[in-house]
Order: structure tokens, then sequence, then C-alpha cells
């Protein structure tokens, strides 16, 4: 029976006419498959089911490496063909101005909008004792212990690279970014000296977006497998004792979905949501898929140029900063878990603290890309700079938002990316480079995947 079920959803990928409709179908039948095969109850299965298991892990891993293998060169292309294409450097503060601006207004709002949500609907006050008792402590201590140490303070100096070279091959976007702005502010500021370069990173973007199609073709049974192999391993029992929690966060992302990015683009830019929100559903669905906005970048460079009209000026210099600086979701995300643990704790929390937790979230989440496990370390790091952490007191409750964070960070990720394409449709109203005829006209729209 099993087995037929399996080669039913198999054959249901392969139909339909778009991908992208494809993709959804896939994470759907990703879900139903791991809920019917979960991972747990597979030692007492024949081996065809272990197969199973392993052989979709294999896809999903294969198709996040293949994914995650254009994103560096397609960060520095394309930020230095968008930096260089800015000319003066008065063009480059200015835009670059209006980005950061964005930015941390969407994430202060995000992070304001956590911590309301934490303190109104309280996750953390009625959970049970021996849930935090029994959660594995052992594990999250040793995760933690191993990890380099990281303050407010290294997380500033780490943005800073000491060769960037080091950091491109270790693929470290934070300082890649930064060195790749300042490199890509150099060639446009040296005249036409810097035409070779710029005709090289030109071309080097253009066959980069090439290859991403390429690698596209199979995300549709990557994202199946992906989807399949995390309900599979974290079912869905973990939901009945933290519901609140996770409902807290799904609740706040959803806010910042359907109310706060339609009202701003809006408000600001006289935008239909709706349509930048089909521009870009490719981008979305393999963000959900990959849980990494930085994998997802190819894709969403690729909807924001060809479906939502914004130029490739405004996209190539946007899109790749957003993806490692913009984590609205990710900061709400921290603001309600310290929250939570807080709470869980019974550990009072008073208004300095509170704006600490709202400060440090924000900061924390821009400088912690490429840290391991870097959703517990920032959460960590917030603590610490409140003053109330204690690596084994509160272990057990981190084991408890470890044990959920994989599917939770399906859902940020969705929500940084759109929180960056908001920003590049925002920039590009105010620069006069959105071509509103392609945004609001679908049929002119062309296959991304």
């Amino acid at each position: 029976m099993r087995a037929k079920a399996f080669w039913l959803i198999l054959v249901a990928l392969g139909l339909g006419t778009k991908r992208h409709w494809h993709i959804l179908v896939a994470i759907l039948l990703g879900v139903i498959l791991g809920v019917y095969l979960p991972y747990p109850t597979l030692a007492a299965e024949p081996d065809s089911y272990f197969f199973i298991h392993e052989f979709f892990n294999i896809v999903g891993q294969l198709f996040i490496r293949l994914i995650t293998m254009v994103v560096v060169p397609l960060v520095v292309s394309s930020l230095i063909v968008g930096v260089s294409s800015l000319g003066d450097s008065r063009q480059l503060g200015r835009m670059g101005g209006k980005v950061l601006v964005y930015f941390l207004l969407l994430m202060t709002i995000s992070a304001f909008l956590g911590a309301g949500l934490a303190l109104g609907l309280q996750p953390g006050e009625n959970l049970q004792q021996n849930l935090l008792a029994q959660a594995n402590v052992s594990s999250v201590i040793q995760q933690l212990q191993q990890a380099p140490h990281t303050d407010l303070q290294t997380l500033f100096f780490n943005m800073i690279p000491r060769n960037p070279v080091e950091s491109l091959a270790n693929a470290d976007l934070v300082p890649v970014i930064l060195f790749t702005l300042f490199f890509g502010a150099a060639i446009a500021s040296i005249g036409e000296a810097g035409k070779p370069l710029i005709n090289f990173f030109e071309a080097l973007f253009t066959a980069t977006m090439k290859l991403t199609d390429w690698v596209m073709i199979f995300a549709v049974p990557g994202v199946f497998s992906l989807a399949f192999t995390t309900v599979a391993k974290s079912g869905v029992g973990i939901f009945s004792d933290l519901w609140l929690y996770a409902a807290t966060i799904l609740a706040g992302l959803l806010i910042q979905m359907l109310v706060i990015f339609p009202l701003i683009l809006k408000v600001f830019a006289k935008i239909n949501f709706t349509n930048l929100y089909r521009a870009i559903s490719e981008a979305i669905m393999v963000a959900f898929g990959t849980a990494s906005s930085s994998a997802t970048l190819p894709i969403t460079i690729a909807c924001m140029e060809r479906r939502a009209g914004v130029s490739n000026r405004i996209a190539s210099f946007v899109l790749p900063t957003g993806a490692t600086i913009n984590k609205t979701g990710t900061t709400m995300f921290e603001v309600i878990a310290v929250i939570f643990l807080l709470q869980a704790y019974h550990i009072q929390l008073d208004a300095y603290s509170l704006g600490m937790i709202i400060l440090f979230s924000i900061i924390a989440s821009i400088g912690a890309a490429g840290v391991p496990s870097a959703g517990l370390i920032t959460i960590a790091i917030v603590l610490n700079s409140i003053g109330k952490f204690q690596m084994d007191y509160l272990a057990g409750g981190m084991a408890l938002l470890w044990s959920l964070d994989r599917v939770l960070d399906m859902c940020r990720t969705v929500v940084n990316v759109m929180s960056s394409c908001t920003v590049a449709a925002l920039v590009a109203s105010s620069e006069g480079e959105l071509n509103r005829d392609i945004l609001n006209n679908h049929d002119a729209w062309t296959e991304v995947v």
C-alpha cells in the first residue's frame, strides 16, 4: 500500500504545465509523504523504506549543493555590475542610503511586532517544566561549546574580511559583500581603465544566470525531497507541546507578508502586492524548500528582473545585499524565541531588557551569517548581551527550540526573501527603474524555472 502511494506521488510530480505549480505540489506531497513515512518508525520497516528515506535525503542535499554552487559567483558578479553601473560615489551613496533605511525600517518593525506578539500571547508562560528537563540538553550544550565564541564585537569585526579570498572560499557572504561593494566602487571610479573588468563580471553574471536555469531543472525533485525529509525527521508531534510558540511566530510572519509589506508597497510605491508576490512565486517556494535566502538568490534575481520589472542595476545591487543583511523573519524569530525562553524559565523581563533584546536581535541577525548553528548561537548572543544567559540553565529550552527550528526556518526564510524583494521594488520605483507594464501584465512574464 505504501509503495503504491509512493509511486502515485512520483507520477503526480510530473503533471501540469507550469514549473512553479510543480514546486508547490512537490512541497505539499513531500509533507504528506513525510507524515505517512515518519523517520522514527522506519527501524521496524523493510529495507525498502530505509532506501526511500536515504534516497530522498541525498536528492535534497544534492539540490541544495547545486544551487549553492552558483551563489558566490552570482553575488560577486551581480554586486560589481550593480555598483559599477551606479556611476559616481554620490549615486552609490544615495542608493545605498535608501537600501539601508528600508532594511532597518523593516527589521525594526519586525522586531517590535515580535515583541508585541510574544508579550501578548505569552507562548512560554505555561510551558510544562518537565518538557524543559526532558529535552536533549547535552546535545545543545555540546553544539554551543564546539561553536566559536561569538559576541557583538566579534560579529562586527567578522564583517570586515582579513583575506577576501579566504572569505570567498568559505562562502562567508557578509565580508564578501562588503569587500565587493568597495571593489565595485573602485572599478567605477577609474573610468575607462575599469571597462575590461566590468565586461568580465557582466559575462560572469550572464553565465551564472544561465547555469542557474540549468540547476533549476532539478527544483521539483529537490524541493519535494527536502520537504519529505524535514517532516519525516521532525514529525508533527512536537507541535502539540510548542503549538503556541510556533503559532506566535507564524502569526508574526503572516502579518508581515499580508499587512506590513503590502502597506509599505502601497504607500511608498503604489504597487499592488499581489502582482509582486505572483511575480516572485518561484523564489518563495524555493525559499520554503531550501530554508536558505542565499541559496534562493539566483531565482530571486531572475524573478525580479524577468517578472517584477525591476532593472538589472537595482536587482543586482539590492538583492544580494538583502540576502545577507535583510533578515526580517529571522529578527522577529529571535525576539520571540528569547522572550519565550525568559517566560519559560520565569525570568523577569523589564523595559530596559526588552529594548536590548530588540536592538541586539537586529544586530545579531545582520552579522551572524555563516556561523555554525546560526539560529542557536545568535539567540545565545542576545541573551548574553542582556546579562541573562546561562548555558546550562537555559539549554533545555534551547533544545526545544532546536527541535522546531528547521520547520520554522523554512517559513521565516520566505519572509526574508519577500522582504528583500519588497525593498528592491521600492528602490526601483523611487529610481524610476520599475517597469510596471511587465509587473502588472502576467501574460508578458517569461518562465523562470
